[in-house]
């Protein structure tokens, strides 16, 4: 279907898709602010030759210091912060399209795929994110595309791309890292389908790939051990008791001492309600057993299967982080949209209805967006 027989087909939806794209533009007028001007120093001093952030070299994840240095224009930098964004909201639209083939893998119907992407490109942390010189919109690809690849068929073209994938998200925020398990099953996939031949391309191109990740786990080890690095991820993994301390900030029982507000279990509701920092455990919890209840079934296909090993072992990973800022939920959120759909089907719930309560929640945060895109433009233009 091209762009033209699509929003010829699907109005309503194509409305809803433009409007966050346009709101998502606003970004461009945006000032840099919070770990954007980090990002931004690093990016600098790259550029001079050093990985620091003032006197002394950075642990911090580095690709997206690369992508704001390979954009910069010294002559007009506001052009450069401009370009980065814009590839950043590049990126988005083709992590949209791997979460497309990715759904239609699982044989869902295709206008309930519509709405878990119209549902993802309006939510407010979205817009305000995908746009932005954070990590979400690479993040999203990269997971996303990742997803797809581990799923398609054992090839390896695809075993490549699901490597290289895993590079630039683990090398993005060290979180994900932990998709490595599925990275691991997929060797394992690929070992009892290649004959010898093609199994050593298989390591070859492994040992290739991975070799990247290895000499930056190498220099970010010996900096951490005569802790150099003016800014650290890895800080909160140097108290005393961290593992404990950790995981109580990652169930929202206590506030880690690096944020200004309760993190982690707490936070995920505020991924669907748009009130800035709104917090509520009971809330929080009860939509993550809805999601993980609409999975719990039988006849899971594989590529379900995989989502939902990935969305475990992330959410794990975030909580013994002891971290979970609303826009670290995101990247999750079509799969948690996706059992909200299959709890509907338990319930015997036509899909229409699913289909029609999206579109009307995305009008709801659409308005809402509106009203913001007013207030921001006429704050910074």
């Amino acid at each position: 279907m091209d762009i033209k027989q699509f929003i010829k087909e699907e109005k309503i939806f194509s409305l809803i898709i433009i409007l966050s794209l346009v709101s998502s533009l606003r970004t461009l007028v945006v000032p840099l602010q919070g770990d954007e001007l980090t990002y931004l120093k690093l990016a600098n001093n790259l550029l001079n030759g050093k990985y620091y952030l003032l006197n002394n070299p950075s642990t911090v994840a580095p690709i997206i210091p690369f992508i704001i240095a390979f954009f910069k224009i010294n002559a007009f930098p506001m052009l450069g912060f401009a370009l980065s964004k814009l590839f950043h909201i590049g990126l988005t639209i083709f992590g949209f399209r791997y979460l497309y083939l990715f759904l239609k893998k699982q044989q869902i119907d295709n206008r309930v795929i519509l709405s878990i992407i119209a549902l993802t490109a309006v939510n407010p942390i979205a817009i305000n994110y995908f746009g932005s010189l954070y990590p979400e919109a690479i993040l999203f690809f990269c997971f996303w595309g990742f997803l797809y690849y581990s799923i398609s068929e054992c090839s390896i073209k695809n075993f490549i791309k699901m490597l290289g994938l895993f590079l630039l998200i683990s090398m993005t925020r060290y979180l994900y890292l932990v998709l490595g398990i599925i990275v691991i099953f997929n060797i394992y996939r690929y070992y009892k389908t290649f004959n010898k031949k093609n199994i050593y391309k298989l390591i070859n191109y492994t040992i290739i790939i991975i070799l990247p990740i290895l000499f930056w786990a190498k220099y970010v080890y010996n900096i951490e051990q005569n802790n150099l690095s003016e800014i650290s991820y890895f800080n909160r993994f140097k108290t005393e008791n961290q593992f404990l301390y950790n995981v109580k900030a990652g169930l929202g029982i206590i506030k880690h001492h690096e944020v200004s507000r309760i993190n982690g279990i707490p936070a995920f509701i505020s991924l669907f309600v748009p009130i800035t920092g709104f917090r509520n455990y009971l809330g929080s919890v009860i939509l993550i057993l809805a999601f993980a209840f609409g999975y719990y079934k039988k006849n899971n296909s594989f590529g379900i299967k995989i989502l939902i090993i990935s969305i475990l072992i992330t959410m794990l990973g975030l909580i013994f982080a002891g971290t979970g800022f609303s826009r670290y939920w995101l990247i999750l959120l079509p799969g948690f949209l996706l059992g909200y759909y299959f709890l509907a089907t338990k319930f015997n719930i036509n899909d229409k209805w699913f289909i029609y309560t999206s579109q009307i929640i995305c009008f709801i945060y659409i308005a809402n967006e509106i009203r913001l895109n007013f207030l921001i433009l006429n704050k910074h233009l």
